[in-house]
């Protein structure tokens, strides 16, 4: 299992490449009602994003090393969507389950602070 703090590292990497990738994909969608859903969906990412820094030991160097994975998942929002908005939301619906599944294993890891356990599981799951 990870170090607590890699863990909570990793999760927060992740929500940054989730609030880039909507970032990246809401100006380019054309119906006003799905941006609006969208933008919302970006807003909790960057909740979490905020909720998860509570947890991790060193948030500058975990920001810094978000780029690479960030990046990776902002071409691949932003080629998605040039096949149009369909194709861009299943983009980002993919980036929400690779999320799902990566909340749910910090949930069996034993050595996630039960204070985190208890953030994820009961405000950051119900969003994801």
């Amino acid at each position: 299992m990870q170090t607590q703090s890699k863990q909570i590292n990793e999760l927060i990497r992740g929500e940054i490449a989730a609030v880039k990738s909507y970032e990246t994909v809401i100006p380019k969608i054309k119906n006003s009602m799905e941006k609006e859903k969208l933008t919302g969906f970006k807003n909790d990412h960057q909740m979490a994003v905020e909720k998860l820094k509570q947890f991790a030991t060193d948030v500058e160097s975990t920001e810094k090393k978000a780029t690479p994975w960030a990046s990776f998942a902002t071409a691949f929002a932003w080629g998605a969507s040039f096949f149009g908005d369909k194709v861009a939301v299943k983009a980002l619906q993919f980036g929400e389950q690779h999320g799902l599944n990566e909340y749910k294993d910090a949930l069996k890891d034993p050595a996630l602070p039960q204070e985190a356990a208890a953030v994820i599981r009961t405000q950051l799951l119900p969003n994801q």
